[in-house]
This record gives structure tokens, C-alpha cells and sequence, in this order.
């Protein structure tokens, strides 16, 4: 008897705003299918370069051309995009569950003051330490992956700072809310 191979199935939420308008929310399914809208569609990507794909949706193909926007001011996890497509000039802004998480936790309670501290968004095991005590990072440089529900998640700086303390280490289990590393962003 062979042993049969058991695939788990992955889902992941997006949330986007096109051109500052309504939130939408859409989620990958396993394979190749995503859930819009209470909607199945099927989809497949090509790359043709590092910016610049074939996107086909139920069977039509859209050539898609993305930049990330640094300049955008609501771009607090490098999630803001200028797409285009067709020729049709897009302004997207698409965060994962954990982008979400991530900001919460890292935001003071006015919502615009940026915290130092960065907390863990979920209970996990840091799988991977990038900075150590003194090191300067930039908004958008991956500080530490957390692996939480076998999903490694990437905990990013949201601005340019200065590492301060780090109080956990590779291998070690967190929990939702713990301190994992305190930031200087004043300077």
C-alpha cells in the first residue's frame, strides 16, 4: 500500500480599494480559483517580467502592469499599487488579513500615531530573526517571520527607524500581543 499524500487547503482574504473607492474583499481558494463577490472564478498568471503579467480570468486574458507606489501616503505596509491594465491607469491599495493585523497592533490609539513597539498579531514561533539591537531599517524591510497556523507571515517596519531592543529569538513561541522588538522611529 502506498501512503496517500494529503494537501491542505490554503485560503487567504485581500482587501483593496481602487482609486480610494468601496472596500472589496476577495480570497484565494486552492488551485487556481478565487471568491469574489460570493462569485467562483478561475484564474491563471504568466509573468513576462518582474512588473508585468498575463492575467487570465475565466478565460480572458488582461496584460497587467504593476509599480509599487513608495510615495503613497496610505501606504503603510508597501501595499499601495499603480496598475495597468489594458491601457487603463488603476490606483490600488490591497492589504492581507495580517497587513491589517499588522497595523493595528502597531498603530497608537488615534490610529495615525506610529507606534514603537512592534507586537505579535497572533499567537506563533518566530521562524526567522532579520535584525539585531542598533540595526536601521527601512519601511518595508521584513524584521522577522512569524509562522502561525503553518502560514509563515512576514512582520514588516512600517517606516524608516532604528532597532532598539529585540526581546525574542528564532525558535521561540509567542503569543497574540507579545513584544517582539521596540523601535526608534524619531529620527
Amino acid at each position: 500500500m502506498g501512503t496517500k499524500k494529503i494537501r491542505k487547503l490554503q485560503m487567504k482574504k485581500f482587501f483593496y480599494k481602487i482609486n480610494d473607492g468601496v472596500k472589496n474583499e476577495v480570497e484565494i481558494l486552492n488551485g487556481r480559483e478565487l471568491m469574489f463577490k460570493g462569485k467562483k472564478y478561475e484564474y491563471d498568471t504568466k509573468y513576462l517580467s518582474e512588473n508585468i503579467m498575463v492575467l487570465r480570468i475565466n478565460g480572458n486574458n488582461y496584460i497587467a502592469k504593476a509599480e509599487k507606489d513608495s510615495d503613497s501616503e496610505t501606504d503603510s505596509a508597501n501595499t499601495a499599487f499603480t496598475v495597468d491594465i489594458d491601457s487603463q491607469n488603476f490606483n490600488i491599495i490591497c492589504k492581507s488579513e495580517l497587513d491589517i493585523l499588522t497595523e493595528k497592533f502597531s498603530k497608537g490609539k488615534s490610529g495615525s500615531r506610529i507606534k514603537n513597539d512592534i507586537v505579535s498579531p497572533m499567537p506563533g514561533v518566530i521562524v526567522k530573526l532579520n535584525v539585531k539591537e542598533g540595526d536601521k531599517v527601512k519601511k518595508g524591510d521584513v524584521l522577522l517571520v512569524l509562522e502561525a497556523m503553518k502560514m509563515e507571515n512576514e512582520i514588516k517596519a512600517i517606516c524608516n527607524c532604528t532597532v532598539v531592543k529585540v526581546f525574542t529569538e528564532e525558535k521561540s513561541a509567542v503569543d497574540k500581543g507579545q513584544l517582539l522588538i521596540k523601535l526608534d522611529s524619531s529620527g
